[in-house]
């Protein structure tokens, strides 16, 4: 018998319905989690088997996927995880959250906070600690824009690929804590819209958006960077002066009053992440590890005991990989795609070779490696194969913080996710060099 005939319309919602209904497995694998007084890890791993499976199935139909249609879904998934979690009041000791709301609460009151964060992310935390008055999870709500907005800035890529990677940020659930108790979605959105606007030759305004990024957590600011080398070596010298002149806009708006103001202050968010030391949850710290070099620390966030040459060569390598990676920024001028994908895998790189490695920089990652892939895969199977492989990081991650079982499956945890990250990153960058010079160049440059 022949096979039946889908009707149109079913074509069409087929993949937002497979999210949906994912969405809804995830949800419910969610209420047993928190029910269970058994182990945690099972109920974690189903919910990123069934948003697979849905994935999986919206991947074949991926031409059929809206926008609107993702942005629905996925507000709707965080308003059900924050109404359960507010419900059954999960996560209310936070040390993070205790952080930003007391940061904020002293600028709220007049009093500029010695931290460890730029002044865009202490102005969070003020509205944070004034929002703290009406919610019992502010952070977590104040992320909702920025994570719908990272949505559509990877759609706003409007390649063949990028919906489809779209819908991975917008309902995989295995960084849910990072999305509720840590503001990483700020920068996170603002350094993924910087590299959509910059497809369309706005450089000025990506520098304003990577500018304002770098205020309120550092790293858009290596995508800046990035971006420039990738302008001057296409000799859109023009296009670089406004670029820079973005970039200032937004850095010094937000930084320079508060400069003025505390300086002191102000410049301890630099000087006290630059006086830290290798942590446990870092790269580095595993081959030191294995080899008998550092101590044993018995959690991810510890500063580990290592010989005092262990962090100036960690530095050392970290500088050299990212000096590489702005030589293959060079490297591919004249391609629009690859250049700006190389931008956004730049702070990628910084990040996952720093001595102080943080879970939560996987949001950042999963996004910017989102964008990359739509700008450079070649086909569908390749888009599939890197997406699985940033889910799975994702997932590996959540066993290292927050819901590391043992010492012995955090190490695991954090060597598969390393080995996978370089992986997908130095994959990405490869094929960035692999392109051909004038490829994808289709959206307008300024000049």
């Amino acid at each position: 018998m022949p096979a039946p005939i889908r009707p149109a319309w079913a074509s069409r919602v087929y993949p937002l319905v497979a999210l949906a209904l994912g969405a809804v497995g995830v949800l419910a694998l969610e209420v047993g989690r928190l029910e269970s007084s058994g182990a945690v890890y099972p109920w974690l791993l189903a919910q990123g088997a069934v948003a697979g499976a849905s994935l999986l199935v919206a991947w074949r139909g991926q031409d059929h996927l809206s926008l609107i249609g993702l942005l629905v879904i996925a507000l709707a998934i965080r308003a059900a995880f924050l109404g359960l979690h507010s419900w059954k009041d999960v996560g209310h000791f936070d040390p993070d959250a205790h952080v930003y709301a007391t940061q904020g609460h002293a600028l709220l009151h007049g009093d500029y906070p010695s931290s460890e964060y730029p002044t865009g992310a202490v102005l969070l935390f003020a509205l944070d600690s004034w929002l703290g008055s009406i919610s019992a999870r502010p952070i977590a709500f104040l992320m909702v824009p920025f994570q719908l907005l990272t949505v559509a800035g990877i759609w706003a890529c409007r390649t063949r690929w990028s919906g489809w990677l779209a819908a991975l940020v917008a309902v995989w659930p295995l960084d849910e804590y990072f999305r509720e108790w840590r503001f990483d979605f700020a920068p996170t959105a603002l350094l993924v819209t910087g590299l959509a606007v910059a497809l369309r030759g706005r450089f000025g305004l990506a520098g304003l958006l990577f500018g304002v990024g770098t205020a309120v957590k550092w790293t858009p600011g290596l995508a800046a960077l990035t971006l420039l080398v990738w302008l001057a070596a296409s000799g859109r010298l023009s296009a670089a002066g406004r670029h820079v002149q973005g970039f200032a806009l937004g850095f010094v708006g937000l930084t320079l009053p508060f400069l003025a103001w505390s300086p002191h202050d102000v410049l301890a968010a630099y000087s006290k992440q630059g006086g830290r030391q290798l942590m446990g949850e870092s790269l580095p710290y595993l081959p030191l590890r294995w080899l008998g070099l550092a101590d044993r620390v018995t959690d991810p966030w510890q500063t580990v005991t290592a010989p005092g040459w262990a962090s100036p060569a960690a530095i050392a390598i970290q500088l050299a990989l990212l000096a590489a990676t702005l030589a293959v920024a060079a490297a591919v001028r004249g391609n629009l795609r690859a250049g700006v994908a190389v931008a956004g895998l730049a702070p990628v790189v910084f990040l996952l070779t720093n001595r102080i490695f943080s879970p939560q920089f996987v949001v950042l990652v999963l996004a910017v490696w989102c964008v990359a892939i739509a700008l450079l895969a070649r086909s569908a199977r390749e888009q599939l194969f890197l997406g699985a492989a940033a889910a799975a990081t994702s997932a590996a991650n959540v066993f290292v913080f927050p819901y590391a079982l043992s010492i012995e499956l955090w190490h695991a945890s954090s060597a598969v996710l390393f080995a996978i990250a370089l992986a997908v990153t130095g994959w990405l960058l490869i094929r960035a060099l692999s392109e051909e010079r004038a490829w994808g160049t289709g959206y307008a440059l300024a000049s």
